[in-house]
């Protein structure tokens, strides 16, 4: 009878072990999280092809997407186009691991005449991202500010949308990153490459996020600090 007994008890307890164990190998390759700033869409997607691992981006401004973080949105890793950002996350305990996995470049996309800074009229209607949310349309007011210029600004959401706005001709030309250019621009438009003493550095910072999957994040901001991952983001359009 006490042997009936112990093997009824130890049927449960082997089930629940196996159940968990299945559980912890569910976790381990669930998807990593990845914040991602929008101007580094065309870049993560390269990079992601080349990763041993499965990664579920979530693609906006880098502000909107500190928002999210900050309000409790599940991400394991944060791609800012910016330093000030995921330094705060830093500094509130909410992310560890900072350091710069890109130095984004502004250009001028225009979709008609020549790109430059006698272009900027004020007749032009340019679309630039939000300076308050988005550190290309930040870099992009500083540029516009140094040159004096003024001409109409439509502002975006982000750098993506910003892009979108000159693509389907609602604005004639955009302030966007060199890298969404190199990947995205028909061959009727032109870009001029701010130069770099028009703007403060677009430093692009990247952080683990606390309580997330931290083993699969440090993976991850380690492969970005590869060569390989290096020599990816330079081709894709980054210093």
């Amino acid at each position: 009878m006490r042997g009936r007994i112990v093997r009824l008890v130890c049927r449960p307890h082997t089930a629940l072990v196996a159940a968990l164990a299945v559980v912890s190998a569910l976790a381990s390759a669930a998807p990593l999280k990845v914040a991602v700033a929008a101007n580094f869409q065309a870049a993560f997607a390269e990079l992601a092809a080349h990763y041993d691992g499965e990664l579920t981006p979530t693609y906006g401004s880098s502000g909107l997407l500190y928002a999210h973080i900050v309000q409790g949105r599940p991400f394991d890793v944060f791609l800012s186009a910016d330093r000030a950002r995921p330094q705060a996350l830093v500094d509130q305990g909410r992310a560890y691991g900072t350091f710069v996995y890109a130095q984004g470049r502004l250009v001028l996309l225009v979709n008609a005449g020549s790109p430059g800074p006698a272009w900027l009229t004020a007749q032009r209607r340019v679309a630039l991202a939000n300076p308050a949310t988005a550190p290309y349309g930040r870099a992009a007011n500083e540029t516009l500010q140094a040159l004096d210029a003024a001409p109409r600004r439509v502002l975006g959401m982000n750098v993506a949308q910003a892009f979108h706005f000159a693509a389907r001709g609602a604005v004639d030309g955009a302030f966007v990153a060199l890298a969404q250019t190199l990947a995205q621009q028909t061959p009727a438009q032109r870009y001029w490459v701010v130069p770099d003493d028009l703007y403060a550095p677009i430093e692009q910072v990247a952080v683990a996020i606390r309580g997330g999957n931290e083993d699969a994040a440090g993976a991850l901001l380690a492969y970005l600090a590869s060569a390989d991952a290096q020599a990816r983001i330079q081709a894709a359009g980054y210093r």
